[in-house]
């Protein structure tokens, strides 16, 4: 069954996700990696600041753990 978006001016096939993935798959690599690209642009403005700022703390391996933070409270 083919899903159909009506508009003002045209009908236009609506792709699952099944299809859309298949298309993804099927881009060269430099069309694939624009694509993810823009997709972190676009949902960029979902994730806190904070977030992202801890992230980022986690790459550069600046977090250690919850264990290891108390012990250090604990210290004299």
């Amino acid at each position: 069954m083919q899903l159909v978006l009506k508009t003002d001016q045209a009908y236009l096939p609506v792709m699952g996700v099944t299809e859309l993935l298949h298309e993804i798959e099927a881009l060269p690599s430099e069309d694939r990696l624009r694509l993810v690209e823009k997709l972190v642009q676009l949902t960029e403005a979902d994730v806190p600041e904070s977030l992202r700022q801890s992230m980022a703390e986690a790459e550069r391996g600046e977090l250690i753990e919850m264990d290891e933070a108390l012990k250090e409270l604990d210290a004299p």
